[in-house]
């Protein structure tokens, strides 16, 4: 497996619509090695989460999975999940606000408010329709990775730019302040 190159800030792909996948694409041995690719690339990162666009494919795609890290308030142990095409079909009035980074805006934190709980439909990696209900830190990855293929960035959902801030200062400064549950 590959390790791909990561889009960054100010990459024009990041703030581009994704297009759907079809069953074709899924059919091809080559587009089952970019989905491996693509966790490969999430795991060595130390990512929870990865877009196709962020590695410059256009394609509705996400991958999600973590352990429980201190790097990752809130977060729990995440089975593997590879969907295609995804959509959030509810989501909560409640929301949560959490410190989220991103792998395309590499040392970057801001506090950004997302819906506490979501359902999600989609397709597993082989086209089989799946969906699920996500709460609190799962809830907010999946929007996080469903907003990267609209060309949605978590800067564009922050209430305050104030919070924006580089990964030191915020090891530094907020790290040890607790601001609630659903921290990316």
């Amino acid at each position: 497996m590959a390790i791909l190159k990561v889009a960054k800030l100010g990459n024009p792909i990041l703030r581009k619509r994704s297009s759907r996948v079809t069953l074709e694409e899924v059919l091809a041995p080559e587009f089952q090695e970019f989905l491996d690719d693509m966790v490969d690339t999430m795991r060595a990162l130390d990512g929870v989460g990865l877009a196709a666009p962020q590695v410059f494919q256009s394609k509705n795609v996400i991958v999600i999975e973590s352990e429980e890290n201190q790097r990752y308030v809130g977060s729990s142990n995440l089975s593997l999940i590879v969907m295609l095409n995804p959509k959030i079909i509810s989501a909560s009035e409640e929301t949560i606000e959490g410190w989220e980074g991103c792998l395309s805006l590499e040392n970057l934190r801001g506090r950004v408010s997302r819906s506490s709980k979501i359902e999600v439909k989609g397709f597993n990696r082989f086209m089989e329709p799946m969906s699920l209900a996500a709460e609190g830190f799962l809830a907010v990855v999946f929007q996080h990775e469903i907003d990267h293929l609209n060309g949605t960035l978590f800067v564009d959902r922050m209430k305050d730019l104030q919070t924006l801030c580089h990964l030191e200062e915020y090891d530094q400064y907020w790290a040890k302040r607790p601001v609630g549950a659903g921290s990316l």
